[in-house]
């Protein structure tokens, strides 16, 4: 079989000689295989777009069955198909996931919050439980960990980053394990003669069809801008909690003992909190429930990410008005928050 390795000349390189070579895999066509701090070509990053892109070109012209990114210390990784479909964040937990509900059906799989409804679908369908948990992949590898002490079986923990880990491997956060159990369900397949690639194993995973991330900057000394950050990140929960966004409502997610958005663990050890952060699902009566909002306190700079995401055309742009219109506005956020790209973004539905 023929493997493509982009290492982005990050440290990843032993995969292709160390590993794949070793074990008589084509490697030829491999990209930036050779550690250079400089980073010369792009970003070793499987969320990266050029990243993706080249590997994508070098799958398609070598007629590879798999091409492999990984981030410069190889503990993320992404692939890509043999028809060329880059496979990262919620493809890439769908197919982890796929995989590992083969081995342990019926087992929990963590993933941080913003994943999308259609992997919560994917998951259950396949017979798993899905625990949405908060952003950070300690966070979500962490509350793996605890939710197997507490006796709840749960072998695979994924962040949307690429980040991921497994219990068979000892909760390592493990870019090249990940690659492996890929590769190794891949030459299962061929050898059991199935006509699809590692693709079809995700091929009914429902895309979202509109995503967006806006930045609001905390508008405080460095030293008040976490507090300031806590303040308007609760004043969303509260404003859920008293109705004053109809069709809103915060995510949780019960059989994990998680609730109140993701965010404050009920059982007897609940985890330390690193970052405030919630998530609302967002439905109305003529489409159901149609999109989420997730805010986020930055731990390492003084703003708040809000992420959305919407199944309806013109959903976040909407969302995003309703954010600003009912909750920004009113309740006087728009003092302590620079709101300008949720302004913008709500008038013209722009993130550039």
């Amino acid at each position: 079989m023929q493997v493509i390795v982009n290492a982005g000349n990050g440290s990843g390189g032993f995969f292709t000689w160390d590993v794949l070579d070793k074990l008589g895999a084509d490697t030829f066509g491999s990209l930036h295989l050779n550690p250079d701090g400089m980073l010369p070509n792009h970003i070793p990053n499987p969320e990266d777009k050029t990243a993706m892109a080249l590997t994508r070109a070098a799958v398609l012209e070598n007629k590879a069955d798999l091409g492999i990114v990984f981030d410069t210390d190889v503990d993320r990784s992404g692939v890509v198909d043999s028809e060329g479909n880059p496979i990262n964040g919620d493809r890439l937990i769908a197919l982890m996931s796929a995989i590992v509900l083969k081995e342990h059906p019926s087992t929990t799989i963590v993933t941080d919050a913003r994943t999308s409804m259609a992997l919560t679908k994917f998951i259950t369908n396949k017979g798993g439980q899905h625990c949405l948990y908060r952003v950070g992949y300690r966070n979500v590898i962490d509350k793996g960990v605890n939710l197997n002490k507490d006796g709840i079986e749960t072998h695979l923990m994924m962040e949307t980053s690429g980040h991921g880990a497994l219990k068979e491997n000892h909760f390592l956060d493990d870019g090249a394990y990940m690659v492996v159990k890929i590769i190794i369900e891949m030459v299962r397949m061929k050898l059991e003669g199935s006509e699809g690639g590692i693709g079809s194993l995700i091929e009914d995973l429902e895309e979202p069809l509109e995503s967006a991330e806006v930045r609001m900057v905390v508008l405080s000394e460095p030293r008040n801008a976490k507090a300031k950050a806590v303040e308007a990140i609760e004043a969303f929960r509260t404003h859920i909690e008293v109705h004053h966004l109809p069709g809103w409502e915060l995510v949780a997610c019960g059989d994990c003992w998680v609730s109140d958005g993701c965010l404050v663990d009920t059982n007897d050890d609940p985890a330390a909190i690193d970052a405030f952060m919630y998530r609302a699902k967002v439905s109305d009566e003529q489409n159901g429930e149609h999109g989420w909002v997730h805010l986020r306190q930055s731990i390492h700079n003084p703003n708040i990410a809000v992420n959305l995401q919407s199944t309806i055309p013109g959903g976040c742009q909407f969302m995003a008005k309703v954010l600003r219109d009912r909750f920004l506005l009113p309740s006087g956020m728009d003092k302590i928050l620079d709101i300008s790209q949720i302004d913008k973004y709500a008038r013209n539905g722009n993130l550039s």
